[in-house]
């Protein structure tokens, strides 16, 4: 195309004229103020490209990227520039050089100036297309390979902070962007439904816009475990919060701790808390602390004693079923009340002759004495909550 060949010896007009216009117009931010001159080579390489094409009648559907812009778009990429920086850019620069090679064809009159002017409009929206196109799958296949390394990189730095004797907490805060010598809590959240994924990132910027500055590291395909600097909220706040957005997520709280020895011990029984939530399946409630189940989070190792000591102290109470369910639960708040009819009937919600029955049912029928030490029954009634598998099935 003869208007190639003319655009020649204007290509270095054109590119200083580019160059300052984009930067006046689609100005880089502070992430990549440094890469300016790598902008400029892109450019300068973009329409040295554009102007070969037109030149020697190349299909613009089959043309590559330059080089030196697919890198410049790489390095966008790992330093977090969003796409449509780019794609702006190169929207710029085909309306600059079209302008150009359109008012070439306008110096030159002729019965055909229509018909050469749509056959420029036709390769300009080829090669923009087939330009975007290729330059967004170099970004995003760069930005996809560079989360991953840095998501590693992290995941290697969280588990020498766990596991490892000799470890550089002042490195690993650095390339954590978390300071590890201060008061940590670690949350255990899985996802309990579907769209996990979505789930799991919206429970987290749920949580970030209560406790700012998080570490976050992927437990699995369904789970998070996140630290926090420990910060002043109560279970209770917690607890509304994540059940008023109604996703489909469970939350384990670990105790707090401080330094790298507290970032594990956190982490450390925020695992334990978890465990116990799945443990006692969906009678556990949705946000479960470390510290309010502590006692029973702790004997998870012998399942088989466990098992004995509820039999040993509940006997046939403890049997599967919705009705020796409510019945330990009514015997669990009557003496975590001092034995109290009243109050015990205001928490469940229930009339005070209510309890009466259940309470005599339960000395009665099953043989439970509560005038000794209550602590034992507690204990038991505790594990029947949370380690569902001492429980017998019924006969």
């Amino acid at each position: 195309m003869w208007v190639g060949q003319a655009l020649g010896p204007r290509v270095d007009a054109i590119t200083a004229d580019l160059i300052r216009v984009t930067e006046q117009m689609i100005p880089l931010n502070d992430i990549a103020a440094d890469l300016t001159e790598m902008r400029a080579a892109s450019i300068a390489e973009n329409i040295a490209a554009v102007q070969y094409v037109l030149a020697n009648n190349i299909d613009p559907a089959t043309v590559a990227p330059p080089p030196g812009a697919a890198a410049y778009a790489q390095r966008l990429a790992r330093r977090g520039v969003p796409l449509t920086i780019l794609l702006r850019a190169y929207g710029l620069g085909q309306y600059r050089i079209l302008d150009a090679a359109i008012g070439l064809v306008l110096a030159v009159p002729g019965p055909d100036q229509a018909a050469r002017i749509a056959e420029l409009l036709r390769f300009a929206g080829t090669y923009l297309d087939r330009l975007n196109s290729s330059m967004g799958r170099i970004y995003e296949a760069e930005r996809d390979r560079w989360l991953s390394s840095r998501q590693a990189a992290r995941q290697q730095w969280i588990a020498r902070l766990l596991d490892s004797d000799d470890v550089d907490t002042v490195a690993a805060g650095k390339a954590l962007d978390y300071r590890i010598d201060q008061r940590h809590r670690a949350v255990e959240v899985w996802a309990t439904g579907t769209d996990a994924v979505r789930v799991l990132e919206q429970t987290r910027s749920l949580l970030s816009a209560a406790i700012p500055s998080e570490l976050v590291t992927a437990a699995g395909d369904r789970a998070l475990c996140i630290w926090f600097p420990a910060a002043e909220y109560t279970l209770d706040e917690l607890t509304a919060e994540i059940a008023a957005s109604g996703l489909p997520v469970r939350v384990a709280l670990g105790t707090i701790g401080e330094g790298l020895q507290g970032f594990r011990r956190t982490a450390r029984s925020a695992a334990r808390a978890k465990a116990l939530a799945v443990s006692a399946g969906e009678s556990a409630p949705t946000v479960i602390d470390y510290d309010t189940i502590a006692p029973f989070a702790l004997l998870s190792d012998d399942p088989g004693e466990l098992a004995d000591l509820v039999r040993r102290t509940l006997g046939p109470l403890a049997t599967e079923g919705t009705k020796m369910a409510m019945l330990r639960n009514t015997l669990d708040v009557f003496l975590a009340e001092g034995a109290s009819y009243s109050r015990t009937a205001r928490i469940l919600d229930v009339h005070r002759n209510t309890v009466q029955y259940r309470i005599q049912r339960i000395t009665g029928r099953y043989g439970i004495t509560l005038d000794a030490n209550t602590f034992e029954l507690r204990f038991a009634l505790g594990i029947c909550r949370w380690y569902r598998h001492v429980l017998t099935r019924p006969i």
